[in-house]
C-alpha cells in the first residue's frame, strides 16, 4: 500500500533535517549550567508541565519529549521503562484549543497505552464505587505489577484560548496543583509553563494577530503571578515554584538585513529593532509580535519578583524569586512530526485527523509541488528545539551568571537555537529530490508517485535571491 502524503514528507522532512551543514548552534544550556531537575530539595515533588499550543508542531514534540523521558531504548530500538526517579509523579497538560481536545486525548492515550501507563481519562471512568477502589488498591496493584509509572506520569489534555486574559491558563495550573495535592502530602511542587501557542503564517489581520501574539505571552506571566498568590493564600508554607519557558524566536534576535551588535554574528544580547506592524508584511509583523513578546515578559517577571520581594520584606520574611524565565529563539524549525502511536500508524483517516499544523510544513508541501520555490534559511531540527524546552524547563538556574550586585541576569537565560549558517536552496533542493525518490524506491513504483498526490522534480526550484529565512 502506497504511503500517505504525510509517511513521505516525514522521510522528506528527515532528510532536511540531517543535511551536511556546519557546526550547529544550538545553544540550549550555558556552560556552567546542567539539565538537572531545577528543584533543589531532596524531598519528593511533584513536576506539573503545562503545554501551550500542544497540538502544532512544536509543541506536540515537547509533550513526546516530556514523555520520552521517561523511557529509554534498548539496543533493539524497543521502549523500555526509565529508571527516572526525580518526582514521585509528573503531570503533563496539554493545552489546545477546545475543537482539538479529542483529537489529542486519543492521540495521547493511545501513546500511554504504548508505554503502558494508565491514562488520565482511564483512570477516571467508571462508578464512583469502582474508583474509590481503584484508589484504595493503586499502591497494591502497581506493588503487584511492578509498574511505577502508573503513578509517575499523566497526560491530561484541557481547553485553551491564548486570548482569554490567561483564564485558561490560570485554570489549568490550578488543576494540576489539586492532582497534585490528591497524590502528596506536601504543598511544594514544581510547575513550568512551556509557552508555545502563537500564531505564525498568514492570516486576514496579521496586526490583531501580531498583537493577540503579545497579549497571550504577557496574559502567560498574569496567569502566573495570581496563581502564585492564589497558593501563597491558601498555605504561607507552599512552595510551588514557577517557570516560564518562552518560546520566542530568531525574529525576535534580528530583522532581515539587521546587523548584529558586534557586527559578526548574533548572539543572545541581539534584539530585533527594525520590524514594524505593517498590514501589508504578515512577517514583520509576526517579527515584531515575537520581539515584543519577550521584551514584556521579561519586563513583567522582573516587575512581579520586584513587587512580591518589596512585599515580603515589609513582613519581614526572607524574600526570594517566585517566578523564572527562560527564553528560546530557534531560527525557521524543520522536521517530522512525532512518532505516531501503534493504534493510529495504518489508519489514514484517523492520522489525518490527528495530523498536527505547521506553517514549515505547509511550506515544504509547497516546495515539492512547484508552488513556491525553496528558499534558503537558518533553521533548527524540530526534535532539538523539544529537547532544548525539556532541558529549559528542568536546568538549575542558580549556575546561571549573576550581575555585579548578585542578582540574575536575565539575558543570560535567553538561549538562540540555529544552524550558524544558512542552508542554501541548492542544497535543500537536492534533499528534496533525494528524499522523493528515495520513497518511490521504497514503496517500488515508477513515475512520482508520492502518497496520494503527484510530484514532478522539474518542479522544484531554488529562490537564490530569498535572504528573508
Amino acid at each position: 500500500m502506497p504511503p500517505t502524503a504525510l509517511t513521505a514528507l516525514i522521510f522528506v522532512l528527515t532528510t532536511i533535517a540531517f543535511l551536511p551543514t556546519s557546526t550547529w548552534a544550538l545553544s540550549i544550556l550555558p556552560p556552567s549550567a546542567s539539565a538537572t531537575e531545577f528543584t533543589s530539595s531532596t524531598s519528593p515533588k511533584t513536576s506539573i508541565s503545562i503545554v501551550t499550543g500542544a497540538s502544532g508542531f512544536v509543541g506536540r514534540h515537547v509533550v513526546y519529549s516530556l514523555l520520552s523521558r521517561r523511557q529509554f531504548h534498548d539496543e533493539k530500538g524497543e521502549n523500555k521503562k526509565s529508571n527516572r526517579k526525580d518526582h514521585d509523579r509528573e503531570i503533563i497538560l496539554c493545552l489546545v484549543r477546545p475543537n482539538r481536545i479529542a483529537a489529542e486525548e486519543e492521540y495521547w492515550n493511545s501513546h500511554l497505552r504504548d508505554y503502558d501507563i494508565v491514562t488520565q481519562n482511564e483512570a477516571g471512568n467508571g462508578s464512583d464505587e469502582d474508583k474509590n477502589s481503584r484508589d484504595e488498591n493503586d499502591d497494591h496493584i502497581d506493588q503487584q505489577n511492578n509498574q511505577a509509572n502508573r503513578k509517575m506520569v499523566s497526560i491530561k489534555v484541557l481547553p485553551y484560548d491564548m486570548v482569554d486574559g490567561g483564564q485558561s491558563l490560570h485554570q489549568a495550573m490550578r488543576y494540576g496543583f489539586q492532582q497534585h495535592l490528591r497524590q502528596q502530602t506536601t504543598s511544594s511542587c514544581d510547575v513550568c509553563i512551556y509557552h508555545i501557542a502563537s500564531v505564525f503564517g498568514p492570516t486576514p489581520n496579521p496586526v490583531q494577530t501580531a498583537r493577540e501574539n503579545v497579549q497571550s505571552a504577557t496574559d502567560a506571566v498574569k496567569a502566573m503571578e495570581s496563581f502564585h498568590r492564589d497558593v501563597y493564600s491558601e498555605d504561607s508554607r507552599a512552595r510551588a515554584r514557577l517557570r516560564l519557558v518562552l518560546t520566542s524566536s530568531m525574529a525576535a534576535v534580528r530583522a532581515t538585513n539587521q546587523t548584529p551588535l558586534n557586527g559578526k554574528y548574533y548572539t543572545y544580547r541581539d534584539w530585533n529593532t527594525l520590524s514594524k506592524l505593517d498590514v501589508e508584511n504578515w512577517g514583520s509583523c509576526y517579527q515584531w509580535s515575537k520581539a515584543e513578546s519577550e521584551k514584556k515578559a521579561w519586563e513583567m517577571i522582573q516587575s512581579c519578583n520586584n513587587r512580591w520581594k518589596k512585599e515580603q520584606q515589609q513582613s519581614n520574611i526572607n524574600a526570594e524569586t517566585i517566578l523564572e524565565m527562560v527564553a528560546l529563539c530557534p531560527s525557521f524549525v524543520f522536521g517530522p512530526p512525532p512518532p505516531l502511536p501503534s493504534s493510529l500508524k495504518n489508519d489514514k483517516i484517523r492520522i489525518r485527523e490527528n495530523n498536527s499544523s505547521s506553517y514549515s510544513l505547509t511550506l515544504v508541501n509547497q516546495w515539492l509541488r512547484g508552488n513556491s520555490q525553496v528558499q534558503s534559511r537558518l533553521c533548527a531540527d524540530v526534535r532539538d528545539v523539544a529537547l532544548a524546552h525539556v532541558a529549559a524547563g528542568t536546568m538549575d538556574l542558580t549556575t546561571v551568571a549573576t550581575t555585579d550586585d548578585g542578582d540574575f541576569d536575565p539575558m543570560e537565560r535567553r538561549y538562540i537555537l540555529s544552524t550558524e549558517k544558512r542552508l542554501s536552496s541548492e542544497l535543500v533542493s537536492d534533499a528534496l529530490k533525494r528524499a522523493v525518490t528515495r520513497v518511490q524506491g521504497q514503496i517500488g513504483i515508477e513515475g512520482r508517485v508520492l502518497g496520494d498526490a503527484s510530484i514532478d522534480m522539474g518542479k522544484i526550484t531554488c529562490d537564490t535571491k530569498f535572504d528573508g529565512g
